[in-house]
């Protein structure tokens, strides 16, 4: 088993820092994800009271917060169009480009081509406190739904270091399951506990308590022989925050979980594994159990209609019984409650897994034959003296940098991620000495013409050695095929590596990892005498598609457009373009292609109609063509230049100066990290050159010779 887990921490008003770790793997990376943009925000709460106004929501909703429902009369109130909202809008955020997050989902995509091909089972966890995450449905984030199809996404139960509970066995041969009615008028538990007495054909001792007084449910929690499982079902609710819960034991008695808690202890100390609350609004109770030790809980994030409750745990036990594991239980369930989305839009988002960190696998087999340890108590974490591994050695200043079309909240910080140590020039670094072959990015021309000879000059005996494949033109895809067949000791990228890539290196025995060192904008440049003010992104993704082929569709002369392009199997830039601007559609059949941008700026300086796109740094500054302002949508042009645009004639003497500021601030509408791709093979001369190289590029020296040479700084 394999445990992927997200820790979301709020750093500031301008998002949250991020931790990735895989213990599995050794692998911990640490980024930054922008807040929580207005607009998936409002349209979470737009489904959320849409949701509770259906009829048979509102009917049972008012009495008392958090009720499980019984419908009367449906009406859907739009509320399908606010659950497709909420998913596109949680899409846009978690998808965006933003360079503190960007290492984050590429890493997540990697780590799943890893785990996938040893067949192990894998657990993703979002570890977070604010409860707006802890609401969200992570589970339908496109990068889950592709790459992790099998993993159900569970939230974590808050950790508790001051308290270690010695947890037992339950002392009957038999599993046992306490199952607690409570208060249900208006709903039908009397199908949840059919449900579950039928286990008792299997050999299932069950004891049920029929809307108990308090004295009655303590005392069965105390029960000397222990319970492995808990069910709840009838009414109950939680605090807004997330934070505290009830549950309506009858008519008279409401119980909050700390009015109980001795007695949970005691039968948590006694071998409990799993409590199911089949009821509504149970992240509070989650939250509350969490502190006491509970291993594994089931709830209810939102008010829950009653059809769609009693067939969650029809299904979950149907598949727990064969010996499922819990997520896997849980996954399927959750997932044949599709059919209630089209009266109860969203009920397919309610069975909610929160898991304690490290718990075992929990399947129906080990409840029944598997005797459970008792476990070791550990020590609290000590962050001071705890070491971390495969971090990112960078700084984030502000946040920079979306992807194209995305729309997120944009706001400047200052974070740091995490390096082991902190380097000012390049003489603090330490390099192996010898001859180092490396190249790749053609964008990372600027680098290697200003940068590489200044480092030469402080490591003399850190040779470096820039190589161009024998067969086929330089770019990021090539490095990157270099590296993997020992060409090349590290290579430069200015795209993120492929699964394909990543998959390739794990077939030789070692693993790839992208350290970004700067931040490059993406420059669209046409003929000097052509008059238009600027292209939208979907008129670029239209123009390289073949829809638009002639400049009077885009207001501009009657003149044929001849887009120019690298080819796609070596230039990273070509790819970037492809994922991000062309939705992963393919370039139309009226590209032409170039060897080179070199090449590619001279053709455009004679062809009126031409248009070619590369790094910024590349085409910015050039004096035989024009770089156009580029707009998100609608006329909101953003130049990747300074104002005023430096005119044909006034160049050499004057030049187009890149608009850093639009790159940092994100205004820019297409911008990319740049990595250092280094071969982690048990640290390798290879892989201390590469990581060396990167450590040089990121301390104040480097960055400030990258700002010079035309990228964005990150640190």
């Amino acid at each position: 088993m394999a445990i992927v887990k997200l820790k979301l921490r709020r750093n500031s008003p301008e998002g949250f820092s991020v931790t990735l770790t895989v213990k599995e793997l050794d692998e911990e990376i640490e980024g930054f994800l922008p807040p929580l943009p207005p607009e998936l925000a409002s349209s979470f709460r737009q489904w959320q009271s849409a949701y509770r106004q259906i009829e048979g929501v509102r009917s049972y909703i008012a009495p008392a917060p958090g009720l499980r429902l019984t419908p009367k009369t449906v009406t859907n109130y739009s509320n399908a169009e606010n659950t497709l909202a909420v998913k596109d809008y949680l899409n846009q955020w978690l998808n965006s480009g933003d360079i503190g997050w960007q290492p984050i989902r590429d890493r997540l995509i990697a780590i799943a081509q890893q785990l996938h091909s040893s067949n192990t089972e894998i657990r993703v966890i979002i570890d977070a406190k604010d409860i707006d995450l802890r609401r969200l449905p992570w589970q339908e984030w496109n990068l889950f739904e592709e790459h992790y199809p099998q993993t159900e996404i569970a939230l974590s139960a808050p950790k508790n270091l001051n308290k270690q509970i010695n947890q037992l066995v339950p002392q009957s041969t038999n599993i046992r399951i306490l199952v607690t009615v409570g208060r249900s008028d208006g709903i039908n538990t009397k199908e949840d506990l059919k449900l579950i007495q039928e286990l008792e054909q299997d050999g299932v001792e069950i004891l049920c308590l029929m809307q108990p007084n308090r004295k009655e449910l303590c005392d069965a929690l105390w029960d000397e022989q222990g319970f492995h499982i808990f069910v709840f079902t009838g009414h109950s609710g939680s605090q807004e925050d997330g934070q505290i819960g009830w549950i309506e034991l009858n008519d008279q008695d409401s119980l909050s979980i700390e009015e109980f808690k001795e007695a949970l202890k005691q039968a948590i100390h006694k071998g409990l594994q799993l409590a199911i609350f089949n009821s509504c609004d149970g992240l509070g109770l989650a939250s509350q159990l969490a502190q006491l030790h509970l291993p594994q809980m089931i709830v209810m994030r939102e008010p829950v209609p009653d059809p769609v409750a009693v067939e969650f745990l029809k299904y979950f036990f149907q598949e727990f019984t064969h010996n499922n594991p819990l997520f896997t239980s849980v996954q399927k369930a959750r997932k044949r409650l599709e059919h209630f989305n089209y009266d109860y839009p969203g009920a397919i988002w309610l069975p909610t897994i929160c898991i304690q960190p490290n718990v075992e696998p929990l399947t129906w087999q080990k409840l029944r034959h598997s005797p459970l340890k008792e476990p070791i108590p550990q020590k609290p974490e000590n962050p001071i003296h705890q070491p971390k591994k495969n971090i990112q050695p960078w700084v984030l200043t502000g946040l920079v940098g979306v992807f194209v079309g995305v729309v997120v909240g944009v706001a400047v910080g200052v974070l740091y991620f995490a390096q082991k140590k902190v380097y000012s020039d390049f003489s603090s670094v330490t390099t192996p000495e010898g001859t180092w072959r490396y190249g790749g990015s053609t964008s990372w021309a600027p680098i290697r013409k200003d940068i590489d000879p200044e480092i030469n000059k402080v490591h003399p005996k850190f040779e470096l050695l820039y190589t161009e494949p024998i067969n086929g033109t330089p770019g990021s895809g090539a490095g990157i095929r270099m590296l993997l067949k020992g060409q090349l000791t590290f290579s430069q990228s200015s795209r993120p590596i492929a699964d394909r890539e990543y998959k390739q290196s794990q077939q030789q025995g070692m693993t790839l990892k992208q350290i970004p060192v700067a931040l490059d904008g993406l420059a669209i440049a046409v003929h000097p005498d052509l008059q238009i003010p600027g292209l939208t992104v979907a008129q670029i993704k239209d123009i390289y598609t073949g829809k638009i082929t002639n400049w009077n569709q885009l207001g501009g002369p009657d003149l044929k457009i001849t887009p120019y392009s690298r080819h796609f199997e070596d230039g990273g830039t070509v790819e970037f373009l492809v994922d991000n601007v062309l939705g992963q559609e393919k370039l139309g059949s009226n590209v032409v292609y170039v060897h080179d941008t070199t090449d590619a700026l001279k053709k455009l300086a004679k062809d009126h109609g031409g248009i070619y796109y590369a790094s910024a740094p590349e085409v910015v500054p050039q004096c035989k063509i024009k770089p156009l302002a580029i707009a998100k949508q609608g006329n909101s042009f953003v130049a990747p230049y300074k104002e005023p645009l430096i005119k044909a004639e006034q160049c050499p003497q004057q030049r187009n100066k890149l608009n850093i500021a639009a790159f940092k601030t994100g205004q820019y509408p297409i911008t990319r990290p740049m990595f250092v791709i280094v071969k982690q093979d048990n640290n390798s001369l290879e892989q201390q050159a590469g990581e060396a190289y990167a450590n040089m590029l990121l301390t104040n020296r480097g960055q400030e010779l990258i700002s010079n040479a035309g990228f964005v700084r990150i640190h």
